[in-house]
């Protein structure tokens, strides 16, 4: 592929990279990661970039930082993954962080144990006004038709593709088919967990098998287009960069309506990995990663 003349970012990747640099393995301090998502904008690739992720528990400290910084550009936009349970706490937060934080999604855990809870957690989120909550459901919820529950209610779906045990990262098969499900039922989703380049690979040191944003962009694209489990699972399982590349670009992005981000803890690995492809526009000397 030739090298892009593109220097602005595609529109299919704006927004996609959820700035999650508190959360593993990155584990940045609340202050770090304030101050660092408020520095990039002045990146040419911050429209890459969406809220900064943070945990309920953290917002108090990061509107305290948010404070010290230069805010002309606007307040810090950020989605909240709160606990199950925590839903009014999450909703009451939206103003005790203005006017420094926006808080702009609510990432909200659900009990997985007791479907009855789930379901009435599911309830109340769906009351929600103004402000969009994707609900993380587990592989087992989404086995045991955890995603009707959200069909109809304008929530979105939050899936976890990794973690730090290997049993944390689904198969393609797996995969594919919660992709599947949630296509199929109108819900778009988030992803988290382990998504660090554009392409699968194993991690030489501990063996996990990650999988690719972008095998997971193109085997959206295929659930959209109808095609068979097997064609969907095909697309999690490449590695080879070339067909992977050269797909993506070919793409009109409509795969952005269902799968509309993904939390990474770096948001310079994915922009990299995406340029080694061509899809991304590429550093001049006079710019710096923030």
């Amino acid at each position: 592929m030739s090298a892009t003349s593109q220097q602005t970012v595609p529109e299919q990747f704006l927004g996609f990279f959820d700035d999650a640099a508190t959360f593993p393995p990155g584990l940045a301090p609340v202050e770090q990661a304030v101050t660092d998502h408020v520095a990039r904008r002045s990146s040419p690739f911050v429209p890459a970039v969406g809220p900064a992720v943070l945990a309920l528990a953290d917002l108090q400290r990061a509107r305290e930082v948010a404070d010290a910084l230069d805010l002309s550009g606007g307040p810090v936009e950020v989605s909240v993954v709160t606990p199950a349970g925590a839903l009014t706490e999450a909703l009451e937060a939206v103003e005790d962080v203005r006017p420094q934080l926006e808080v702009v999604a609510i990432e909200l855990k659900t009990d997985p144990q007791d479907r009855a809870v789930m379901a009435e957690q599911i309830a109340d989120a769906a009351a929600v006004q103004g402000i969009p909550v994707f609900v993380e459901l587990t592989a087992a919820q989404v086995a045991d038709g955890a995603l009707n529950l959200l069909v109809g209610t304008g929530l979105a779906l939050k899936y976890r593709t990794g973690g730090i045990e290997a049993h944390l990262f689904p198969t393609p098969q797996e995969l594919g088919d919660v992709l599947a499900r949630a296509v199929a039922a109108g819900l778009p989703f988030k992803l988290t967990a382990g998504l660090h380049e554009a392409v699968r690979y194993t991690n030489d040191a501990t063996g996990f098998h990650h999988h690719g944003f972008l095998n997971i962009a193109l085997a959206t694209q295929a659930a959209r287009d109808g095609e068979p489990a097997e064609s969907i699972a095909a697309w999690l399982a490449q590695t080879d960069p070339d067909v992977l590349g050269t797909a993506a670009a070919a793409s009109d992005g409509a795969w952005r309506e269902s799968f509309r981000s993904f939390g990474t803890c770096s948001v310079d690995e994915p922009a990299d990995s995406l340029r080694r492809l061509d899809l991304f526009p590429t550093l001049t000397t006079n710019q710096e990663h923030p």
